[in-house]
């Protein structure tokens, strides 16, 4: 069974699980990128700003996790980073992101479950606005911390709403506690969209240990 667009927007944050949040983001993927531009979205570009900050150029691998339609893939590609990957649980979204054809390889599968990739793969992990209650876990963290490589970096921002329901703080506190990362930078909350008061985000970069 297919959902409306105006169906899926109503769902996506209240979700009653993985499956209808795929089928949700599935149904407003064609939309995705016309809805978010009109709405002001920021975060793309200041991930990608925090990225430049900290990860220098080079051949190595960048994920960008729960890359949805690929808008931050693309804002990486335009700053001069290559090598991408991205993953996401909707195959709908995937499917607009291998079309701006800046991404090696694309996998679909869902932040919170073990991943597709060796230990060490990645350089750099980069997340714009995939986690937060009712998305992706904190639970996720440690899994983009063991796919890094030793001293690479993770960009990732949580939707401020329901951070302490959702246990990002503490997971945050619990990796750095077990010398897994380190942070870097914090930011927020911060206005993710234009003229939008509920939209806060904070956002970390970290830099993984050992």
């Amino acid at each position: 069974m297919t959902i409306s667009r105006e169906e899926a927007l109503e769902r996506i944050y209240n979700p009653s699980g993985t499956a209808d949040l795929r089928e949700s983001y599935d149904a407003w993927a064609r939309e995705y990128d016309t809805d978010m531009a009109a709405r002001g979205y920021k975060l793309p570009g200041f991930v990608t700003a925090l990225v430049a900050r900290h990860v220098a150029m080079g051949d190595g691998p960048i994920l960008d996790a729960g890359a949805g339609t690929g808008q931050l893939g693309e804002w990486l590609d335009m700053a001069g980073y290559r090598n991408l990957a991205a993953n996401d649980l909707s195959e709908g979204m995937l499917r607009v992101a291998e079309s701006r054809k800046v991404y090696g390889e694309l996998k679909c599968e869902a932040l919170g479950n073990r991943l597709d990739y060796p230990d060490g793969h990645f350089r750099a992990v980069a997340s714009a606005g995939s986690f937060g209650v009712h998305h992706a876990p904190a639970s996720a963290f440690e899994e983009l911390v063991r796919i890094t490589q030793p001293g690479g970096h993770l960009v990732i921002t949580v939707r401020h709403i329901g951070m302490e329901e959702g246990n990002f703080p503490q997971e945050v506190d619990r990796l750095e506690q077990a010398g897994l990362w380190r942070t870097l930078e914090t930011h927020g909350p911060f206005f993710a969209f234009r003229d939008e008061p509920d939209s806060l985000y904070m956002a970390w970069v970290f830099q993984k240990t050992g």
